[in-house]
């Protein structure tokens, strides 16, 4: 991917030869960062394009930019998606940024039987507000040229028609690695993570998809989703 300098924000599709930011970046790029006239800065627009930059002018509420290079950049593949069972409390802000960090492509959080927290009409739309705030913050941090997708929340039972990839389970006999191996050559691969509580066996079979263990020991809900996201990555060459 190409490298870009200064730092790193969202924008509209550029056309022409100037971006503006605005609102909260723009007052964390002139403000905090006390970007100058001359100053590199990063530009995505979450579709593909990216933009390197340097600031015109600095106000509290606009910093206009001038585009110095477009690249196009084309979504990675496999795309991975985690179908993440709904754990307690917030916990899920930090799966999303942890996942963003890692360059997941698509997050879709789900109730299933064992999740301790249900979230329906305006508590899901809130909740799905907030995650997809976090997923854009955590885009600017990690240098991302599309942010972390954040799905609506949905049902476990209905998350995974056709999909091709692995269910985490701890009590699988083959180790995640080794299952790996057999489902190759997808264009997208899903991740399916359950909550705290664990997937009972008939949840495991609902998925379709293989089960795979991480290792000998049990790990949070919130931590198997990032090993096991990081796994996969690196096993189909997306990582280095």
């Amino acid at each position: 991917m190409p490298r870009t300098r200064g730092p790193h924000f969202f924008c509209d599709p550029v056309e022409g030869g100037s971006a503006t930011l605005r609102g909260g970046d723009a007052h964390h790029l002139a403000r905090v960062l006390r970007a100058a006239p001359g100053d590199p800065v990063s530009l995505a627009d979450g579709t593909g394009g990216l933009y390197q930059a340097r600031v015109t002018a600095a106000g509290p509420d606009l910093v206009h930019c001038a585009v110095t290079e477009r690249f196009v950049v084309a979504p990675p593949r496999p795309a991975l998606t985690v179908v993440h069972a709904l754990p307690k409390g917030r916990k899920l802000d930090e799966v999303v940024t942890r996942l963003s960090e890692v360059g997941v492509d698509r997050l879709l959080p789900v109730h299933s039987e064992r999740s301790q927290v249900v979230l329906r009409g305006d508590r899901a739309a809130r909740a799905v507000t907030r995650w997809r705030a976090v997923a854009l913050a955590a885009a600017k941090q990690a240098r991302r040229v599309r942010p972390l997708e954040v799905g609506p929340v949905g049902e476990w039972t209905g998350a995974f028609a056709g999909a091709r990839g692995i269910v985490l389970w701890e009590e699988a006999d083959a180790a995640l690695p080794a299952v790996l191996a057999g489902v190759g050559g997808a264009d997208e691969l899903v991740l399916a993570v359950g909550p705290e509580g664990g997937l009972t066996a008939d949840e495991v079979a609902a998925t379709g998809l293989p089960a795979a263990r991480l290792g000998p020991t049990i790990l949070r809900t919130e931590t198997a989703a990032l090993v096991a996201a990081g796994v996969v990555l690196a096993a189909v060459g997306r990582f280095g």
